[in-house]
This record gives C-alpha cells, structure tokens and sequence, in this order.
C-alpha cells in the first residue's frame, strides 16, 4: 500500500502519501458535530473509496484520484425515532471484484448492492446490530459473514450480477454460530471480522469483546446454502419428473456423508489478559507454492544478480579481491539450520519457532 485513508470526528477524510506522509487530499462531506466519519472501505483498484457517517446517515463515494466528492447516497431514518434519527453506519466492505458494496446500520440492517445497476442484491434486517461485515466466497457463490453484539455469526447468500433465475425477495441464510441465550457479555460479543485472501475463499479472523482473536473457516456454512439450493432444485425436478428415489438419496447420503459443520475454528488466542480490540487487519503472506521465506531469498538472489552486475564494473585494482571471492564460492556449499520466530503483531509474545534448511 502507498497511501493510508483516515476518517476524523470532525468529519474530514485525509488522504496520506505513506512515503513521507504528506497530505494529498482532505475530503468534506460528513457531519461533524454528530460523530464524524465511522466506517471506511477502500476499493480494491485504490482509485476509490467509501465512507459512512455516524449520526448523518450517509454513504458517500470518493474519486480519489482527483480527490472529490462522487456520489451521496443519504440512508432512511432509524426505524421507530419518527425521522428523528438518523442511521449510523457500522461497517463497509467491498467485493474482491470490486462489482458489489454492502454495508451495515446499528439497527441490525445489512444490504449489498450491483455497483453498475444499484440493484439491491441483499437487504435483511437482523435480530442485532451487525459490527462488521464482509464479503467471502468463490466462483460457486458470494456470501456475507456478519459478527453481530448477540454473539452470532450469521452468512448470507449474495445474489449473482447474472442470477436471472432467482425469485423475487428470496433470501438465503444460514447460522454459522447460534446467538448467545440470554444477557450478552464478555467473551460473546463479535467486535470484528475480516476475510482472509487467498485459500478457499471463506477464511475470516475475528475477534470479540473478551480479547479472544479466531481464524475461523466458514465454508461448512456456504456448502450447506449451496446444498439447499440443490435440493430445491432437485426437488423441483422429482414434482415434474414422477421419480420416488429422493427419500432413498438423502438416506444414502446422510449414511455416506458426515455432518457438515458450518464454522470451524481453525486457531484462537487471548490477546493479554483480554484486551478490548477495537478494529483488525488481516493479510495473506503469498502464493500457491511461495512462503514468506521463498519470497525472501528470491529477494535476495535479486540483489546477488545486481550485486554481479554492478562488480562487472569494478577498476582493475580490485581483481585480485574477485578473484579471492571466487574462490570461495567455487567451495561447496554447505546445509545449516535457519530458526524463524513467529511472534504476534499484537501482543508481541513469541508463539513458535521453525527450523528450516536453507543454503548457505
């Protein structure tokens, strides 16, 4: 990243060059004297972003580029207040495609929406305010996972730009993790939740109001909306056709198949003694085939090749000292053990140690 977006609560929005952290743009368009700015999502070309106010009920889209206001979109009033109050934003997320946006409201109301139609694509309202969202998935479906201040983590079905087939107001949703009974507290409450890039598409971390940070896999929870889908489709099939065998199917597959799980938790750790997290960021290492460390010596076979290039250059005074070098270089090389220290960027306890061979 080159650049860092900061919203304020005086309502600004300031666009910082990461290099020396000059300001490029500061951007006026949320009420100040209400709460300032509460959410931000970038668009995933860099060129455009989104913020959502506190208390102004506004959703506005920024040409960071040319550092201007492009589009306002002002939210209904909070149900019940009369017109009184205004929505607030909790959260913003885009689509990796950057194709769709959704967003979320204190009062549990989560929509996403065609970037180029404006179509709504989603719009439920949930039992409980929803304090992050975002967008997870593949090819077979995009879904949205919410951490919720019940405790539940529900996943909802997207509708497809291309989906011509699916009716009118249907939506589809399943329960990853069930909300709390009873009084919420502690270690209940989602705080937060990011998606994980790379992998299967449905990796998220969150973390919750007792400090507990989790990589959780969610895509028990899609296979069981995708299943759904063709069941019904299935069944709708069986009506036209006359067959009898669907009953004899779903024996056979409970019998074969296990039990799918809709969230598995993939790792957890207490940051302290249960520190209030307030916000996360999350990130992929690399690519199919490449670790950190991969990366690492390809940098380091880079700098040896200009480091060649610039030797081809040297005066004739300094040919013996190639010389000598070479030498040395023509030794064979010799294995030794590399130790690498994972360590946590938030609490900065050491969690594990990898050793590795790498050549000297």
């Amino acid at each position: 990243a080159t650049h860092a977006l900061v919203g304020m609560s005086s309502g600004k929005i300031v666009l910082y060059k990461k290099r020396d952290w000059s300001v490029q743009h500061v951007l006026s368009g949320h009420d100040g004297e209400h709460g300032g700015v509460n959410c931000l999502a970038v668009h995933p070309t860099g060129k455009m972003a989104l913020s959502g106010g506190r208390s102004d009920g506004k959703i506005i889209l920024w040409d960071l580029m040319k550092g201007r206001l492009a589009f306002v979109h002002k939210l209904p009033p909070a149900p019940g207040s009369r017109g009184r109050r205004k929505a607030t934003l909790t959260d913003l997320a885009w689509s990796a495609d950057g194709q769709r946006y959704a967003f979320a409201t204190d009062v549990g109301k989560i929509t996403a929406r065609d970037v180029n139609t404006g179509e709504d694509l989603l719009d439920v309202m949930l039992p409980s305010r929803a304090n992050q969202i975002s967008f997870i998935g593949g090819p077979e479906g995009l879904f949205l996972a919410a951490a919720c201040d019940d405790g539940s983590l529900p996943v909802l079905a997207v509708g497809s730009l291309s989906d011509e087939n699916e009716e009118a107001g249907a939506r589809r949703a399943v329960m990853a993790i069930e909300p709390v009974d009873g009084p919420v507290a502690g270690d209940a409450r989602f705080k937060c939740l990011k998606s994980v890039e790379g992998g299967s598409g449905f990796l998220v971390v969150t973390a919750n109001s007792g400090g507990v940070v989790s990589l959780i896999d969610l895509e028990g929870a899609a296979r069981m909306i995708l299943s759904d889908d063709e069941d019904k489709a299935e069944g709708e099939g069986g009506q036209t056709g006359g067959g009898g065998s669907s009953d004899e199917d779903g024996d056979s597959s409970d019998e074969d198949g296990e039990e799918d799980i809709a969230a598995e938790f993939l790792e957890s750790v207490r940051i302290g003694s249960g520190a209030r997290i307030t916000n996360l960021a999350v990130w992929s290492a690399a690519s199919e085939g490449d670790g950190i460390i991969d990366g690492a010596y390809d940098m380091l076979e880079t700098a040896d090749v200009l480091d060649e290039e610039k030797g081809s250059d040297v005066e004739d005074d300094d040919l013996s000292v190639q010389e000598e070098d070479e030498s040395v270089e023509e030794e064979p090389a010799k294995k030794k053990k590399q130790k690498i220290e994972l360590t946590s960027r938030i609490s900065g306890e050491k969690s594990r140690e990898i050793e590795m061979d790498a050549e000297a």
